[in-house]
């Protein structure tokens, strides 16, 4: 997988916690912030998915037990 420099900008009281992090871990800023931008965004995949679902169609409690046979 290729790679690419982006620049960002973090407030000091966030670049401070962000190298407390990464001295504790023994990993650099690089690799902390490339984590922490993964972890969001798989977040945000996944509630994008339960969205969806919940608008695809919705049951009501007899729909439900007639679809599961109860």
């Amino acid at each position: 997988m290729s790679q690419q420099n982006v620049s960002i900008t973090l407030d000091a009281e966030l670049l401070k916690r962000l190298d407390a992090l990464s001295e504790e871990t023994e990993r650099n800023r690089s690799w902390m912030i490339r984590q922490a931008v993964q972890v969001y965004l798989d977040e945000l995949e996944d509630l994008k998915i339960a969205r969806q679902r919940l608008q695809d169609k919705r049951l009501t409690p007899s729909q439900l037990r007639k679809a599961i046979g109860v």
